[in-house]
């Protein structure tokens, strides 16, 4: 019952994202949600909530799109498939972190917002290559702001040290201020994902800048990596923007092909780079050992340079695939 409560909501959600994300981009481009696509003539709210696609224009007879409804059913398959994974499959359950409050209280809710806010970002960067400071501004407040509320929203503290000598008996070293300062800690550990995010995509726009030869990294997907990092933390944010490059080259060559574009928004790659990470945080930190990766910080220094150069060579490429003729590559 649950997972078809999620999906509701995620039907609702999504279609509300589509409509909220081409409200922020309409003076610049029409989506054919709030507008016809072809005549222009502005369509009902209730049009634009409930359309189907093949509905037909009442001024020029021209069908509706698809894409909003695709949208929705996607949004309502993510919603509860992240329902699904968080609650039944345990993905974000790791041994150092226990809130004292169940999951589907604090941490569904906060990562549902979280996921609904990065759809709009994603619709209005592929439609128009912007990531508007509203839904930035307002995802990094809400995040700040409920991470120090509750103080039981990380997926992992700020700082965990499994190198330590007697790990064996005591577990992991956990500071103490954070076991006292339960609130403080929140606001801390979102703080510091920000930050995080933020400075390395910084980074990474100077690196695209010097290898492509123009801006190819904008200043929304500095502010978005911000946004991905309150919500994640830093570690987490760390992973996503690892996981970038393999998400550029998946979804840059398939947007490629499908569109013909000779320049894909980063932005909806850094959206599935996150998204990834949600699903998989447990069989990363866990599985995988990330926990021993991010207690030593010469190891951390590696990951970052690694993540770098991973990046330069994606650039690197796009720089080369962008030369040759969409007409070769689909042939």
């Amino acid at each position: 019952m649950t997972l078809y409560l999620l999906f509701l909501i995620g039907l609702i959600c999504g279609r509300i994202a589509a409509i909220w994300g081409c409200r922020l981009v309409e003076d610049t481009t029409n989506a054919g949600l709030i507008r016809c696509h072809a005549c222009g003539q502005t369509n009902s709210l209730t049009r634009q909530l409930m359309g189907l696609p093949g509905q037909r224009c009442p001024c020029c007879g021209v069908p509706g799109r698809i894409w909003p409804l695709a949208t929705a059913i996607l949004t309502g398959l993510l919603f509860a498939a992240y329902g699904h994974s968080l609650l039944i499959e345990g993905c974000q359950t790791v041994s150092e972190v226990r809130p004292s409050s169940p999951l589907w209280q604090n941490r569904l809710p906060y990562h549902l917002l979280f996921l609904f806010l990065l759809l709009i970002v994603t619709i209005t960067d592929l439609l128009d290559y912007s990531i508007p400071d509203l839904i930035i501004g307002l995802g990094v407040g809400s995040a700040v702001i409920l991470a120090g509320i509750s103080g039981e929203l990380q997926m992992i503290h700020i700082w965990v040290r499994w190198d330590n000598l007697m790990v064996d008996l005591y577990g992991p070293y956990l500071p103490e201020w954070m076991k006292h300062h339960q609130h403080l800690h929140g606001i801390a550990w979102s703080t510091a994902g920000m930050l995080t995010g933020s400075l390395l995509i910084w980074v990474v726009r100077i690196i695209a800048r010097g290898i492509l030869g123009y801006q190819a990294i904008g200043f929304g997907d500095v502010t978005l990596m911000a946004m991905i990092g309150a919500f994640l933390g830093w570690q987490p944010v760390l992973c996503t923007l690892a996981l970038a490059p393999a998400a550029g080259i998946l979804l840059g060559t398939t947007l490629r092909l499908i569109t013909g574009r000779s320049f894909v928004a980063f932005g909806p790659h850094l959206a599935f780079a996150a998204v990834t990470v949600l699903f998989s945080w447990r069989y990363l930190w866990e599985d995988l050992r990330f926990r021993n990766i991010f207690s030593h910080w010469p190891t951390i220094a590696g990951l970052v340079g690694g993540t770098l150069a991973g990046i330069s060579f994606l650039l690197l490429g796009v720089r080369l695939f962008r030369m040759v003729p969409v007409d070769r590559i689909r042939s």
